[in-house]
């Protein structure tokens, strides 16, 4: 496997083969899992497209001076 510049050599020792049974039972909650994440990126796409839209038409004003004085406070 090439890493970057490098090289890296791997050995297998063992396999172990795939539990059907306890994959089965855990299908549900890996699909639900799945679906959470994928609703959550769409959901924060979703924001940051009408946030940057919303930035572009002047709709939403960034003070500087208020995240420097916000930062300052929590550095202390």
């Amino acid at each position: 496997m090439k890493v970057g510049d490098n090289w890296l050599v791997l050995g297998v020792s063992a396999r172990k083969e795939a539990d059907l049974a306890e994959f089965a039972q855990q299908r549900d909650q890996l699909t639900q899992t799945m679906v959470s994440s994928r609703q959550n990126q769409v959901f924060e796409d979703y924001i940051a497209s009408v946030q940057r839209r919303m930035t572009e038409e002047g709709k939403i004003k960034i003070y500087q001076n208020v995240l420097a004085t916000l930062e300052e406070s929590s550095l202390r």
